[in-house]
């Protein structure tokens, strides 16, 4: 079974991969995690609008939530960059 890959995200968007989480990143800033959680994986968003906060998303394997999160961050480029850029935004991360 051949393994889908995400799909590409144009820089400065950049996969941090270890063995057990993969972060997306936008320049210095982390937009989302996936990490083993009990049996599965989950995604987790930190860079979101304030008002919409993401539920954690459950998903079957790492590939299939960096696929989730390449969507995701592909969807909600203009909104990422913007908070990206405003690291004292609500939403942002390091808040």
């Amino acid at each position: 079974m051949v393994k889908a890959v995400p799909s590409r995200l144009p820089p400065p968007f950049h996969w941090v991969e270890e063995p057990d989480r993969k972060r997306l990143c936008l320049g210095g800033v982390k937009v989302l995690e996936i990490c083993r959680r009990n049996l599965g994986w989950i995604v987790e968003v930190y860079l979101h609008e304030p008002s919409r906060p993401l539920p954690i998303i459950a998903v079957r394997s790492a590939s299939a939530g960096m696929r989730w999160g390449a969507r995701w961050a592909k969807q909600h480029m203009r909104m990422l960059t913007q908070l990206a850029r405003d690291p004292g935004a609500p939403g942002h991360p390091a808040h």
